[in-house]
């Protein structure tokens, strides 16, 4: 332990990627609170068959530039993790195998709200993106769905790229 206090760098913060000090502490009072999700509608019409445009135009601009701090490897995780769980809902033969498969793999689709609140806990996510997976997890109720929101979140992969500070 001796040797341990010896190597480390005394009176120096850890800090993130970021540069914030891992530390910090919010000050007493101020306890976030877990995202209130507000449902969202992707279809225009009652038969999901006509996904509303602006999801994929205005508001996928407006939330990457929400979330332009956000860097964009961990932007791209998330979105590789939701790619992955369509490649094992779609691999059924056909529509009744694939909705089983979503029955099945809803659970991990639910789960993306633990992610992306543990990045935020950890400074590598803006509140602006929690709240946006928390939205559309909410809105997820079937497949159709479930593909209209991988679609929303490939428009904002794009936008974020250009909105990126990165290079």
């Amino acid at each position: 332990m001796a040797q341990y206090q010896q190597n480390s760098r005394q009176g120096q913060p850890q800090r993130n990627r970021q540069g914030q000090d891992y530390r910090q502490q919010p000050s007493q009072g101020t306890t976030r609170q877990l995202p209130e999700p507000k449902a969202l509608t992707y279809y225009k019409d009652d038969e999901k068959k006509i996904l509303d445009p602006e999801l994929l135009d205005s508001k996928a601009g407006e939330t990457a530039l929400n979330c332009k701090d956000l860097k964009t490897t961990q932007m791209r995780r998330f979105y590789d993790d939701l790619k992955a769980i369509e490649r094992k809902i779609m691999s059924g033969k056909d529509l009744q195998a694939q909705q089983a498969n979503f029955e099945r793999d809803r659970a991990l689709i639910v789960m993306f709200k633990a992610k992306a609140v543990y990045a935020e806990k950890r400074r590598v996510a803006p509140p602006e993106f929690t709240q946006f997976i928390f939205d559309h997890v909410a809105s997820i109720k079937d497949l159709n769905d479930f593909k209209a929101f991988i679609k929303v979140f490939e428009s904002v992969v794009a936008f974020h790229k250009f909105y990126s500070p990165e290079r």
